[in-house]
């Protein structure tokens, strides 16, 4: 105490002194408060409470003090402190709004208290201290908060990183016995069948998951996000924004990776037919498909209808009136959806039939014209 007021002989350094002669009572106030109004810290036991929780209170009102006796503001090591409790209480499985929600009580009971120990007539020193209080407790919670975000986006990155593993290693496994091994490898109790479910555009794993059984895997797949689902999946309802497409249930091992590479050309197909959002499952865009299964009839396609009309319609119109009329069959709608005269659609549609040696008003050329344009993309640039 004596040292305090060698620092500061006005009323904030005697101010000063009152609050660590109650810091004791206080800091039992401050505990006794989270336990009553938040059920997260009223659950926890009483020595994680003692040994971590109360202490992280204790340094705040402590940092105010020394702030306030030595004039200057909180340094990054006391700071530090707040950051690390952060990345604890992420480990102690307590919610980011539970915690910040302690800190707000934990300043409002200190505040409440150190303010009794402002004497009335120094009203002045009141206002100045309850802006350094507001200060200290906004920089030490927003120091918590990036600890605990830094902590939470490190344990997805370790938690998506064993699930890429694990869903590599099961598409790596050709049969039973190795299936088995990869069940021992990542102690995990793997079902004896899934579907393949690959989702484009997708969020952050754990949100995905939240639409999905329990059991399901999931992993980084390039740019999408592919699901193990360990039941059957008649439909699928996407989330907005999203590309999904899905397999039949096949059983573990070489079987389960033919699956997931006929979903990836579905999702393919799906792509190059102009969709990036709804879903598709094995009994889609059946014309299309016929063409994953035979490179030859694709090479050929490729040639005479996409690069037939690449290079020679550069506004894309020709292309684009071409899809909605194979999509309607009829030209007054097509006109109503391309929002042209019919005059100008014939004339397109003429257009491609001069390019492409196939007229789509002929029921047997306009279904080559349609396997061509549901080439998959990476196959239209060999």
């Amino acid at each position: 105490m004596t040292a305090l007021r060698a620092v500061r002989g006005d009323g904030v350094g005697a101010l000063a002194e009152r609050v660590l002669a109650e810091i004791d009572p206080l800091i039992v106030e401050i505990g006794a408060a989270l336990r009553r109004e938040i059920p997260e810290y009223d659950e926890l036991s009483e020595s994680d409470f003692t040994l971590d929780i109360l202490p992280v209170s204790r340094h705040l009102v402590s940092t105010f003090v020394a702030c306030l006796v030595e004039e200057r503001e909180p340094t990054p090591r006391e700071l530090g402190v707040f950051t690390q409790c952060g990345e604890r209480r992420l480990a102690m499985g307590l919610p980011l709004e539970s915690v910040l929600h302690a800190f707000r009580i934990g300043g409002r009971e200190a505040w409440r208290s150190t303010s009794k120990l402002i004497p009335d007539d120094e009203p002045a020193l009141l206002g100045s201290l309850s802006m350094q209080w507001m200060d200290l407790v906004d920089r030490s919670s927003m120091s918590l908060t990036q600890g605990y975000v830094a902590a939470s986006h490190e344990r997805l990155r370790h938690v998506d990183a064993r699930r890429r593993e694990l869903v590599e290693a099961l598409l790596s496994a050709d049969d039973a016995s190795e299936v088995a091994s990869v069940s021992l490898r990542f102690s995990t109790v793997l079902a004896s069948s899934y579907v393949p479910v690959l989702v484009h555009g997708a969020g952050s794993i754990e949100t995905i998951l939240r639409d999905w059984p329990p059991g399901t895997l999931a992993g980084q797949r390039g740019p999408d996000v592919l699901l193990l689902v360990p039941h059957r999946v008649e439909t699928v309802r996407p989330r907005p924004g999203t590309l999904t497409c899905w397999g039949q249930s096949v059983a573990c091992g070489a079987a389960l990776r033919d699956e997931v590479h006929h979903v990836e050309q579905l999702l393919l197909t799906a792509l190059a037919e102009g969709q990036d959002e709804g879903a598709f499952g094995p009994d889609d865009l059946l014309v299309e498909q016929l063409l994953l299964g035979n490179a030859r009839v694709a090479k050929s396609l490729r040639r005479g209808v996409v690069e037939a009309l690449s290079g020679r319609d550069p506004g894309g119109s020709l292309l684009a009136t071409l899809r909605t009329f194979l999509d309607t069959g009829s030209v007054p709608e097509t006109a109503r959806r391309e929002v042209v005269h019919p005059n100008t659609v014939s004339y397109r549609l003429g257009r491609v039939r001069d390019l492409t040696g196939l007229d789509p008003r002929l029921p047997r050329e306009s279904a080559l014209l349609v396997l061509g344009l549901g080439l998959p993309q990476e196959e239209q640039h060999p």
